[in-house]
């Protein structure tokens, strides 16, 4: 495949992606390349990076200030369920969740596999989903929703199975408002999240789209594009867009009005402490913790960023 995909947001040829990773051996360092997505623990002070460049999921201890390796041995592949996430193979980790007990899953794009990593640090693989990019799981805790780039949405039961299709029907053109999901098509779905009352919430191509818990009914629940979509506090939802000359974070209401939008839309060189109105980033995920929300970016320079409650300036958190 040479088209561009749009992975959460950050715009990457795939063609090319392809080159350099398997050109770059393993750093010597725990320093960040190209970080997809961020999770953190109930309390905030940990906070799991995917980082698909690395093959690895790393662990950030916000108090300690120390990163380490939680999953992956740093070479792409799909082996190692069974044993110790550390020693596993990973390809191409693309998105994470905690569940409540504190176990870790994870999508392997690259490969189409859904993996989970419980307490002890055990890796299995849990499902095979070809293009799984965004996961989330849902507020009863008994369901996993993961969005396929080819055009469909599954939920896995939890802990391990079966999959269920819960919206999509073979092509990739938007269709289906109004009517049962499972009717419906998908644009390029690339993640899903569930809003407080179960509904899920779709990004793709196009405009954000959500399927209703209580009657398996879809329709456009903003006018907005995002390929990523994240919930947020009190009933708000941030939307990442993105192309290879940068991108923005806007977060939204729970009708789709524009509160405030992070980035200018162009790659640019940034200072440490820069105002959200200025700073020239392509970010691909946003994490709400505790007094702040974290923004993880991949260009200009691989970095984790905060944002207080209440402020207007960027500062970075993890490099």
């Amino acid at each position: 495949m040479t088209r561009p995909i749009l992975i959460l947001g950050t715009a990457i040829v795939a063609a090319a992606w392809t080159a350099t990773a398997a050109s770059a051996p393993p750093a010597p360092k725990l320093k960040l390349k190209l970080p997809y997505d961020l999770e953190a623990s109930g309390s905030g002070r940990y906070v799991y990076i995917a980082d698909g460049l690395r093959h690895q999921i790393l662990r950030y201890d916000r108090k300690r200030h120390r990163t380490t390796v939680y999953a992956g041995n740093g070479r792409k592949g799909s082996s190692g369920d069974g044993g110790l996430a550390r020693r596993a193979r990973l390809t191409e980790p693309t998105e994470i969740v905690l569940d409540r007990s504190g176990n870790l899953y994870f999508s392997d794009v690259n490969q189409g596999r859904l993996r989970r990593i419980d307490r002890r640090g055990t890796i299995s693989t849990v499902a095979r989903l070809k293009a799984a990019a965004g996961i989330s799981i849902d507020p009863s805790g008994r369901y996993l929703a993961i969005a396929s780039i080819e055009g469909w949405v599954y939920r896995l039961a939890l802990p391990s199975g079966p999959l269920q299709r819960l919206a999509g029907n073979g092509t990739d053109k938007a269709s289906g408002d109004g009517g049962p999901a499972l009717e419906a098509g998908l644009s390029g779905p690339h993640d899903v999240t569930y809003d407080a009352d179960g509904n899920l919430l779709i990004a793709g191509y196009g405009n954000v789209r959500r399927i209703e818990a209580a009657t398996g009914r879809i329709d456009t629940a903003f006018e907005l594009p995002g390929f990523k979509i994240v919930a947020g506090a009190g009933g708000t939802f941030y939307l990442l867009n993105g192309d290879p000359n940068g991108g923005t974070v806007t977060q939204v209401d729970g009708a789709g009005k524009i509160l405030q939008r992070i980035g200018t839309g162009k790659i640019a060189r940034h200072s440490d402490r820069t105002p959200i109105g200025r700073v020239g980033f392509l970010p691909s995920d946003v994490e709400p913790v505790p007094g702040a929300i974290l923004i993880s970016e991949t260009r200009p320079v691989a970095a984790v960023r905060r944002l207080a409650t209440g402020s207007r300036t960027l500062t970075t958190l993890l490099r």
